[in-house]
């Protein structure tokens, strides 16, 4: 069962209304954070207004400006209009109310608005860094460059990617296999990752493969997609039945050993599948990045688009861009004025953007205009 690669580099590209953040080995995705303008980030701290308790459950809600959360505490709860500062666990998703915790540290003001900032988010890279050796920072521009060697100081390995081309282009084609439910194993057989409400199913197929070799292969690869996707919560993995199927809990607790949420390998169950969960924080990937069919969300094809605006502006030479674009994309865009008037800062020109009836989500065509 081969151990999984140390990270040793970062990639940081900031795009109009997000900036990306992606941990790698050698060429290998291990985690990708994305921050998007105006998301509620977890690991933020918020001032918060206590509403009413919760129904069957020890904690209240919380009004964060336009957003309610979960306030998991036990009593005596605060009284009800209370300010408090909450940092945010996990942000509201599908169904789901946003997940709060008290933030006992952050000094709360008394006439604070609530949504109020009270202190961002850790940065990723900060993070990555303070875990790893990392051996280069690779960043997309000088902006971002300099923002990096303000935070972590002028020793930090940073380089800029300073010519026009796509350094993510290896990113997203990993992100967009991580979106996939099916994951080819080296040996000819593949995993099968299916979220529904109450747990990550994973099934190991083990193809033309011995049942050993699919397995090892199989818990190297879950170990790898779960901090890739982040996944979390009940996690079923149903491994092929083996005579040494008894190691595999402890093999697998070794390969996530590393893994900065706390998993918790349960052992397999009566029927033989290995039973874990992985800690929840932030959104998983289909979560940041799709919408409730799995499919990119409008406003992730938008992002994607202002990015390729303004590469598309550089390498053509054109002072000003025409974007057309599905009619939902279009509407995303006019939902992210702040991100398009950051493309047009970068191309110091103009977007001309048309929504055209006929395309689909994910057609986007870039000409001079």
């Amino acid at each position: 069962m081969a151990a999984l690669p140390a990270p040793d580099r970062i990639l940081v590209a900031r795009g109009p209304g997000e900036t990306r953040a992606a941990l790698m080995a050698g060429e290998e995705l291990v985690e990708i954070v994305h921050r998007r303008d105006g998301a509620l980030v977890s690991g933020a701290v918020y001032f918060a207004r206590i509403g009413a308790p919760a129904p069957n459950m020890p904690g209240v809600f919380a009004d964060i400006g336009e957003i309610s959360g979960l306030l998991k505490m036990k009593p005596p709860m605060p009284a009800e209009g209370t300010g408090v500062g909450v940092v945010v666990v996990v942000p509201p998703r599908a169904g789901k109310a946003a997940e709060l915790a008290l933030a006992a540290d952050v000094p709360v003001p008394a006439d604070g608005k609530a949504g109020m900032l009270l202190r961002a988010a850790p940065d990723p890279v900060a993070a990555w860094c303070a875990r790893y050796e990392i051996a280069e920072i690779v960043c997309a521009g000088r902006a971002e460059a300099t923002r990096l060697k303000t935070l972590l100081g002028a020793a930090a390995p940073i380089t800029v990617h300073a010519t026009a081309d796509n350094m993510f282009v290896e990113v997203d084609e990993a992100i967009a296999a991580a979106l996939e439910p099916v994951t080819p194993l080296p040996c000819g057989g593949s995993l099968i990752i299916e979220t529904t409400a109450a747990a990550v199913c994973i099934d190991v197929n083990a193809g033309p493969a011995a049942p050993d070799t699919a397995n090892g292969e199989a818990l190297t690869a879950v170990a790898r997609e779960l901090r890739r996707r982040n996944l979390a919560g009940h996690i079923l993995v149903d491994v092929i039945p083996t005579r040494r199927k008894g190691a595999l809990p402890r093999l697998f607790g070794g390969l996530v050993a590393d893994d900065p949420m706390e998993v918790r390998v349960a052992g397999l169950t009566p029927l033989g599948m290995l039973e874990l969960t992985r800690r929840r924080v932030g959104l998983s990937l289909a979560e940041t990045l799709c919408d409730a069919g799995g499919r990119p969300s409008a406003e992730t094809v938008a992002l994607q688009a202002l990015r390729d605006a303004v590469r598309f502006a550089f390498t053509a030479n054109a002072a000003h861009v025409a974007l057309e674009v599905s009619p939902d994309v279009a509407e995303a865009l006019a939902r992210l004025p702040a991100a398009v008037a950051e493309a047009k800062a970068a191309t110091k020109g103009d977007l001309h953007i048309t929504p055209r009836p006929g395309f689909a989500r994910a057609r986007v065509e870039l000409k001079p205009a």
